[in-house]
C-alpha cells in the first residue's frame, strides 16, 4: 500500500488491488479461477452489525462471491446421495481505512467500467484503456485481461505474506443448490 502497489491511483493499480483482494478473500489461486470471475458472481450484502461495529447504519457491507462450480460433498450419509454444495466467499468492508476497503474499490472498479460489460457473466478483469488519465469517466475496454497479463500480476502477488497465510485459513459458507 505504501509504495503505491495496491489502491486506486491508476486503472492497473486497481486492477492488482482487486486480484490481490480476490486472491486473498474468494481464494482465487489460478490465473484460470481469476478469468472465470464474472460481474454476475459477486454481489453486495448488508449484514447487521453489533453495536460500535459496521457503518453509522449500524451495518456491515460484504462482497460476496458466488462460486460458479458446485462441489460434491455427502450430504446424506445413511442413503449416500450427493449434494452439490456451492462455495460462498466474502470480502467485508473495511470503515476505518475507505482507501483500503476491498467493497469501495470494487465500487470504484465498476464505475470506471464501460456500463454495457457490467451484466455480462463472462467478463470482470477488463484491459486498461491506453489513453485515459485519472479524472478519465472510463478506465477500462471492453476486453478481458489476458491470461498472461493475470499470470504475470498473480506472481508478484502469490510473494505477499498475506496471502500465503490467507491460503490456509480462509473458510467458505456453503451455498446448497
Amino acid at each position: 500500500w505504501e509504495s503505491k502497489q495496491l489502491g486506486a491511483h491508476s486503472p492497473h493499480v486497481l486492477l492488482n488491488t482487486l486480484v490481490y483482494f480476490n486472491t486473498k478473500y474468494f481464494m482465487l489461486h489460478s490465473a484460470e479461477d481469476h478469468l472465470k470471475l464474472s460481474f454476475t458472481h459477486i454481489m453486495k450484502h448488508w449484514k447487521k452489525s453489533p453495536p460500535g461495529k459496521g457503518n453509522s447504519a449500524g451495518r456491515s457491507v460484504f462482497l460476496r462471491y458466488y462460486c460458479p462450480t458446485p462441489l460434491k460433498t455427502s450430504s446424506d450419509s445413511q442413503k449416500n446421495k450427493k449434494k452439490e454444495e456451492l462455495p460462498i466467499y466474502e470480502q467485508a468492508e473495511n470503515v476505518d481505512n475507505p482507501l483500503r476497503c476491498p467493497v469501495k474499490l470494487y465500487e470504484f472498479y465498476l464505475s470506471k467500467c464501460p456500463e454495457s460489460i457490467k451484466n455480462r457473466s463472462d467478463a470482470f478483469y477488463l484491459v486498461p484503456e491506453r489513453s485515459c488519465v485519472p479524472d478519465s469517466p472510463v478506465w477500462y475496454s471492453t476486453q478481458n485481461l489476458s491470461t498472461e497479463a493475470m499470470n504475470k500480476m498473480l506472481h508478484r502477488i502469490r510473494l505477499v505474506r498475506e496471502i500465503q497465510e490467507a491460503k490456509y485459513h480462509t473458510q467458505p459458507v456453503y451455498a446448497t443448490m
